[in-house]
């Protein structure tokens, strides 16, 4: 496994991912309408509007099969986080949020923002994320599901 920089070619590989994370693992925490609705609209366009006029930075996990797994962020905000599902739960998503946090650390920030699903509410826990607030998120397709702010106090030396 490798970790390298998003570019705009890994939009459709993005995309794969980020629709499939959603389809399947988002299914440990809501129904298959609520999650259709979160992936209704995902088009390979967005990510590369999100790295070129978004500033959003982009870090994928690479594999022998190919693009497994990706987190973006901006500023002190960790804006998207999925793996593939073949790969979850296979520290791909950890080493993935680190090197985001670290990035965000080494600009100077004190502290981590992200909204997550009640899918992701654990693994965010483990990694000393504490829920914000909940509420809800009108998704893509229209529907309103419950989502976390969650956040994380860096600690700067």
């Amino acid at each position: 496994m490798r970790f390298r920089r998003g570019t705009p070619d890994d939009a459709p590989a993005i995309l794969y991912v980020h629709r499939s994370s959603i389809l399947v693992l988002g299914r440990e925490a809501y129904s298959l309408a609520e999650v259709e609705s979160w992936a209704a609209g995902l088009v390979p366009e967005r990510y590369v509007e999100a790295m070129n006029e978004g500033g959003e930075t982009f870090i994928v996990a690479v594999a022998a099969g190919g693009l497994v797994g990706f987190c973006s962020f901006k500023d002190d905000e960790v804006k998207g986080l999925s793996v593939a599902p073949p790969a979850a739960r296979r520290g791909v998503g950890s080493a993935l949020l680190r090197q985001a946090e670290a990035a965000i650390a080494a600009a100077g920030h004190r502290r981590i923002r992200l909204g997550a699903s009640l899918s992701g509410q654990a693994f965010y826990q483990h990694h000393g994320y504490r829920v914000v607030v909940r509420h809800g998120w009108k998704t893509r397709g229209g529907l309103v599901i419950a989502a976390l702010a969650m956040e994380k106090a860096l600690v700067v030396p």
